[in-house]
């Protein structure tokens, strides 16, 4: 025994009766601070560069505060657009010059990506970037400083839009989780179809009778305006959840996957309506002449998406070393593929659907076959690619709308359409939560949570003016005009306006816990799965010496 405090040295006794000292590793160093330093292991630098503290803030105003690391990520981005520049200069070469059509493209991209993100840092607020990315566009347009119809011509943004809107609908597939579903399937699955039906429904015949819309267009104008937008609804019900709020019910699990499933709803009907407006048969002119033809763009694509979900599944092998790598490739090749060749068949509507089916069979899939398997890194991926795809789309969109056009009596049509709606939604929304747990605080809260819009209005409205144009018919043209501006309108209002409705009405209506009861809930959540795993029984090989 020691009676000195001296460490005593561990020793091993090997078959010879031999005592062996054990040398354990000492514990390493650790500097305070050291990683939230900008170099403090640099020398060769100034001493006051070295040890700035990153997080250290350089300047306060309210609410706001900008730090060293802001600094250091906005100088990330300026070097990240410098060298995409010259890549470009490099590649393509004049036309990447100031006054050329892909100089006018790529600061479209870069102005819609920083007003975009600024915006979202002023306090109170809580703006979503779909918000600051559209209006950066609408400003480049209106103000005459680049004309994105006459530069590059509708194909080439018909393209971008297609390349961004197979990524969206790839997220959507990833999104889906079936775990809320088996647990309040009842509730899930009424509140992710009814209301956004419902307003649907309200939004087509307001189209028909407000607007003038012929039935096909009206029924596709009302599956446009009634998709809710998952980037900003998500993003505030997760923001909420961090805080403790609605984790005792668990409402922000339940609201992210029934707004996954709203918004697959939403993209299939709106794979029906596409067909039937886009008909190639000129004799077909009665509403329900066009069901046919829907149902079978709904059938193939399905099929489709379930196939290669499936070859997914098990190419390649779960034991590959890069199997996760392939896994992504292949789902995001196979969503290009739906939605640019599928879009030359007779196919007209379905390869977005085709995609989200073929990534949500392909996830359920893997989580079937590989008992631990996570689906974050391939949830962190789609956010990266469409962190940098949104400002593409968005901002594209943007850049197609001029006010020059728009007319104060159809403008105000268009609130009215979109506040009828809204009020049939809100009002089933809550219908929904009958028979639920929920308070009726969290009950209006839910209902307000499913306002929000932007992601899918930017993406699919645009979708339907391309193809009208390449009809060249002069009524489907003006007719899919006045869809876009619908759908703009809906975004400028209910993007921020939704954001900032959810995160001020969240801490008033929700029930907040504290950090030590989420992580006990945590716990207790991933012992119950632990104890629902089978039980794997392997027999003990004994080898006997001789």
């Amino acid at each position: 025994m020691n009676f000195l405090g001296k460490k005593e040295d561990k020793v091993i006794t090997t078959r010879n009766n031999v005592e062996v000292p054990v040398v354990e590793p000492e514990e390493p160093i650790e500097l305070e601070n050291s990683d939230e330093t900008c170099c403090h292991r640099i020398t060769c630098c100034c001493p006051f560069l070295r040890e700035i503290i990153v997080t250290q803030p350089i300047l306060k105003c309210a609410q706001l505060q900008i730090t060293w690391a802001d600094l250091f990520w906005l100088i990330t981005c300026i070097i990240i657009t410098a060298v995409t520049y010259l890549l470009l200069y490099c590649l393509i070469g004049p036309p990447v010059l100031p006054g050329g059509s892909i100089f006018g493209l790529f600061v479209i991209i870069v102005s819609s990506y920083f007003l975009g993100w600024t915006l979202t840092y002023i306090p109170y607020l809580q703006l979503p970037p779909v918000f600051g990315m559209l209006l950066a566009g609408i400003i480049i347009r209106n103000t005459h400083l680049f004309n994105i119809q006459e530069e590059l011509g509708f194909r080439v943004t018909s393209k971008i839009r297609l390349f961004c809107m197979a990524f969206i609908t790839l997220r959507i597939g990833l999104q889906l989780t079936t775990s809320p579903l088996r647990e309040h399937p009842v509730f899930v699955m009424a509140l992710a179809l009814v209301p956004c039906s419902m307003e649907m429904l309200s939004v087509s015949v307001c189209a028909k009778y407000l607007l003038g819309y012929p039935w096909n267009w009206a029924f596709l104008t009302g599956t446009i305006v009634a998709c809710m937008s998952p980037v900003v609804t998500v993003n505030c019900i997760l923001a909420l959840a961090e805080q403790g709020y609605g984790e005792d019910k668990g409402i922000a699990t339940l609201l992210c996957t029934a707004s996954s499933i709203d918004d697959v709803h939403i993209v299939a009907i709106y794979s029906f309506c596409f067909s039937t407006v886009f008909s190639h048969d000129e004799l077909r002119t009665e509403w329900w002449s066009y069901i046919p033809g829907g149902i079978r763009d709904f059938i193939l694509s399905f099929i489709a998406g379930t196939f290669l979900g499936t070859i997914f599944i098990f190419f390649p092998h779960r034991n590959h070393k890069y199997a996760l790598h392939f896994r992504l490739v292949s789902l995001a090749v196979a969503s290009l593929m739906f939605a640019l060749v599928v879009s030359k068949i007779s196919v007209t509507g379905g390869g977005f659907f085709a995609s989200v089916i073929m990534s949500f069979v392909a996830s359920s899939g893997w989580r079937i076959i590989s008992a631990p398997f996570d689906l974050t890194p391939f949830r962190k991926s789609g956010y990266i690619i469409w962190h940098l795809m949104q400002p593409v789309l968005v901002g594209v969109i943007g850049a197609d709308i001029d006010f020059h056009d728009w007319s104060f009596d159809r403008f105000g049509l268009h609130l009215t359409c979109i506040f009828i709606g809204l009020t049939i939604r809100s009002i089933f929304a809550i219908f929904s939560t009958i028979r639920t747990p929920f308070t009726y605080k969290e009950r209006i809260f839910i209902a307000l949570s499913w306002l929000p819009k932007g992601t899918l209005q930017a993406a699919l409205a645009p979708l339907a003016l391309e193809q009208a144009r390449s009809t060249e018919n002069r009524t489907d043209i003006e007719t899919a005009i006045d869809v876009v501006r619908l759908s703009v309108v809906a975004i400028v209002f209910l993007a921020p306006l939704g954001a900032i409705i959810m995160m001020a009405a969240g801490p008033m209506l929700l029930n907040q816990i504290t950090a030590e009861e989420q992580e006990s809930k945590r716990r207790l959540s991933y012992l119950r799965i632990v104890s629902l795993q089978p039980v794997i029984k392997r027999k003990n090989h004994v080898q006997s010496s001789s």
